[in-house]
């Protein structure tokens, strides 16, 4: 076995999670994630003309793009264990929706920093592979296997903070 040297490109973002973002963030929810609406708005703030960065975030990890490129980078422990805590308030959040109060969050505003490694570039879908992609989608609805749905125990799933 002889040693290699590999060159890793990182960047560094300095993300602020707001009351704001708390508030308007939706338990359980990829899309409207208050980490996620964070990010989001650092990047773009880095990138504006970089439109959607497809931001996504885990108990685990945080993935996004940004000019052309896949970064990932490990979620800070400040940030699994307030989104731990925002998913556990899901029941309460709806509870309050339905008797129209004012619901109020045990997470606070809190900031952390990534260090998100640099992957390989964004490659467009094709049209042959979007045809296939779309068949064996159609094959396995026909077996009576649908798609797989996004669930509170793949966020979490296997995640010790300590």
């Amino acid at each position: 076995m002889t040693p290699r040297v590999k060159t890793v490109e990182t960047m560094r973002v300095h993300v602020r999670v707001t009351q704001a973002d708390i508030d308007g963030g939706k338990c359980g929810m990829i899309s409207k994630c208050m980490i996620k609406i964070a990010n989001e708005r650092e990047i773009r703030r880095l990138d504006p003309q970089g439109g959607d960065h497809h931001t996504r975030v885990d108990a685990g990890a945080i993935r996004f793009n940004y000019k052309g490129n896949r970064y990932q980078s490990h979620l800070p422990r400040i940030a699994k264990r307030n989104l731990i805590q925002f998913d556990r308030e899901k029941k309460a959040r709806a509870r309050a929706a339905r008797k129209g109060e004012k619901f109020a969050s045990k997470v606070r505003p809190f900031n952390f920093v990534i260090e998100a490694i640099k992957y390989r570039k964004v490659e467009a879908i094709t049209a042959e592979r979007q045809k296939q992609v779309n068949e064996a989608r159609r094959v396995r609805k026909a077996q009576g296997r649908p798609d797989r749905q996004y669930n509170m125990k793949g966020r979490i799933e296997g995640l010790s903070l300590m």
